[in-house]
Parts: C-alpha cells; sequence; structure tokens
C-alpha cells in the first residue's frame, strides 16, 4: 500500500468534512477523533493539509514507513493534487511549515517530498510529548497566488 493512500485513508473522514470548502482560501479545521484537515487553493492546485498524533497511527503501517508508533509526536500531510483530485506536478510550488506546542512559539517544520507514481505528497514529523495540542502552519504559493492553512494534532498520554 503506498504512503499517500494509507496516510489519507487514516485521515479520509475528516477530509471529507472539508471538502466542501475546496475553494475556500483557509477553512477553519475540520475536527474528527484526534485527526484534522484543511484544504486551499492556490495557483490552480487543491492543497490538503491534514495531521494526526503518531501514535495513532497502525503499528504495521507506521513501521513500514518509518515511523515509530512508540515515539511521540505528531505527523503532518500535505497532499497535491488538482480540483478533481487527480495528480498535479509541484511546478513553482513553495511550501514552508512551521509547528508548536501550544502555547510554545512556532519552530520550522521540515517537510520531506514523497513522490509515489505520479502522486506528490509533503510529510514532516514533530516531536512533542503528551498531553499536547501541536498546531502546524503552512504557507503555499504557486502561480503568483499564496494560501496559508493552519491544522492541529492532539496528543493525548497511553
Amino acid at each position: 500500500m503506498r504512503l499517500p493512500t494509507v496516510l489519507l485513508s487514516l485521515l479520509l473522514p475528516a477530509a471529507l468534512l472539508t471538502a466542501c470548502g475546496r475553494g475556500d482560501p483557509a477553512p477553519a479545521p475540520a475536527t474528527l477523533a484526534s485527526t484534522t484537515a484543511v484544504t486551499a487553493t492556490v495557483g490552480g492546485a487543491t492543497l490538503q493539509a491534514s495531521s494526526v498524533a503518531i501514535a495513532n497511527l497502525d503499528p504495521a503501517i507506521a513501521a513500514r514507513y518509518g515511523f515509530d508508533p512508540g515515539h511521540d509526536g505528531a505527523l503532518l500531510l500535505v497532499t497535491l493534487r488538482d480540483a478533481d483530485g487527480n495528480a498535479l506536478p509541484p511546478g513553482d510550488l513553495q511550501l514552508t511549515a512551521t509547528a508548536s506546542v501550544l502555547p510554545d512559539p512556532p519552530r520550522p517544520l521540515e517537510l520531506q517530498r514523497i513522490e509515489v507514481g505520479n502522486l506528490i505528497d509533503y510529510v514532516g514529523v514533530f516531536p512533542a510529548r503528551p498531553p499536547a495540542s501541536v498546531r502546524f502552519h503552512v504557507t503555499a504559493s504557486r502561480g503568483g497566488a499564496r494560501a496559508e492553512m493552519d491544522t492541529t494534532a492532539e496528543l493525548y498520554p497511553r
């Protein structure tokens, strides 16, 4: 199973809650359990930012893709698609992300580009100890347009 497919299947319920806001620049996050997702359009690209506590990932899936569910922290997934959900080349897409445990100030978050077939996604992992609310902020620019998205992941003690 591909990483984007696996992660999207984990985050699909939240994505469905935000799908009707696709054309909005940065709708408020939809919350379902400990997963949140927001969608924005920038320069003809549809970006979805989703976050989840690493501890909530299925252990087999987490191990397969190098995430240790025993480590505390949160995962940020940013998907890049066209308006119909198909693969889209990034072109001049520029993504930056920050993360913080509230109320601490944000810190830069490195995003790793993942290509599976012709799909391109970006993943960042932020270490944090529960209990915590991890806030992610993503800034995207493409084709002269700019969008910002915020999403959170709630970390609970195990």
